[in-house]
């Protein structure tokens, strides 16, 4: 019995030690470069120069951004763009196959076709070309270009407003899966843009250039990608974002000033003596019909959108502080009694404990400032 176990246990490390070695001895197959049947179906040897996935280098010159308003949900851009490859414009492998390497075969950017307004020639220019030679980097060794003047949609983000950032955005689309295709913005002719653009609106003023990948999966296209594996394909689209600035500063000071004044005339009711009723009732109310005309204001020039922004924020801020120094008004003016003394009418404040400081009317003056300033700072910096 021991025998028989003592060659049992030797036969199984016998046959790990050889399928150990059977398995090391299997190469790991690219079937990308495989050929037919499996994705892209083009086979590539190891003398093959092509790589998948071929990386595209993109850059961006704004040249004009115009018609950006927020009652438009559009805008028009005037731009170059420059995409870079390694690659010459075709390809021929070992195997015989050729294939068509020129950009727009596989990077393409998006455009409106209903609203295309004009884009010049696509331009291309090659590395073994001495004049052109200067125009590259790394191991890039062909560079197409094109001037595009084309309306594009846009998403108002008014959530900050009016200290709000919008994000103009441009795509290019890869026309392949991502196993092929990678799209990435240029390390070495990074994007830019024009300091002072003819018809960008007034108020406005372009911060920086940013970049982000969006993927798509399309479940009506299957890909055989290896002998057990299908999956759908996935396209990259790579973004570029415009980021533009409002200057929100001289904004604020139009459109709230009113309604700040309007809140500063409902705290002057502190400084009018108690026994003047009549004439901090007449602040008072004036103080509230300046707010709400400010609120209209307000509201005539924010654009209507479906988010709480700053603004609205700030807006009801000064309503409500009006309404809390009225109400103020109202708890002092009802404590407030005139008696009888000895035939003599005197004023005389009756102390509630929970309110006594703001039956001050300094303290309630200081008081409803120091509040106002306390909550418009946090909005601000929100």
């Amino acid at each position: 019995m021991y025998k028989i176990l003592k060659f049992f246990i030797y036969f199984l490390i016998i046959s790990n030690f050889s399928f150990g070695q059977t398995n090391d001895s299997i190469p790991d197959i690219d079937y990308k470069r495989y050929g037919t049947p499996y994705y892209p179906e083009v086979k590539l040897v190891e003398e093959d120069s092509l790589e998948w996935p071929m990386l595209f280098d993109v850059s961006m010159d704004f040249k004009d951004i115009k018609d950006l308003d927020v009652k438009n949900n559009f805008f028009i851009g005037k731009f170059v763009f420059d995409i870079y490859s390694k690659y010459d414009l075709e390809y021929n492998s070992i195997s015989g196959d050729s294939l068509d390497l020129s950009h727009p075969e596989w990077v393409q950017l998006y455009l409106k076709e209903s609203e295309i307004r004009y884009f010049g020639d696509l331009v291309y220019a090659k590395r073994d070309i001495i004049e052109d030679s200067v125009l590259f980097y790394d191991d890039k060794f062909t560079k197409s270009s094109m001037y595009v003047e084309n309306e594009f949609d846009h998403s108002w983000d008014l959530g900050n407003y009016p200290f709000d950032t919008q994000k103009l955005l441009f795509e290019f689309q890869s026309t392949v899966d991502t196993s092929l295709v990678k799209i990435q913005p240029s390390l070495k002719y990074k994007s830019t843009f024009e300091t002072n653009m003819r018809n960008l609106t007034e108020g406005y003023e372009i911060k920086d250039v940013t970049y982000r990948s969006d993927y798509k999966t399309s479940m009506s296209t299957v890909l055989q990608m290896t002998p057990t594996l299908k999956r759908p394909e996935v396209t990259q689209t790579f973004i570029v974002e415009l980021n533009i600035k409002r200057k929100g500063g001289v904004l604020f000071f139009k459109i709230f000033t009113g309604g700040i004044l309007s809140y500063f005339i409902s705290c002057m009711v502190f400084l009018i003596p108690l026994r003047e009723l009549e004439s901090r009732i007449n602040l008072a109310v004036g103080g509230i019909f300046g707010a709400i005309g400010s609120s209209a204001f307000v509201y005539e020039v924010l654009p209507v959108v479906n988010v709480f922004t700053k603004a609205d924020a700030i807006n009801n801020l000064i309503i409500g502080m009006v309404v809390f120094n009225i109400l103020i008004l109202l708890l002092q003016q009802g404590t407030f009694k005139r008696i009888n003394v000895d035939g003599k009418y005197l004023y005389q404040a009756n102390e509630i404990k929970w309110f006594r400081n703001l039956q001050d009317s300094k303290f309630s003056f200081f008081y409803s400032i120091f509040a106002f300033f306390v909550l418009l700072f946090a909005i601000l910096l929100w």
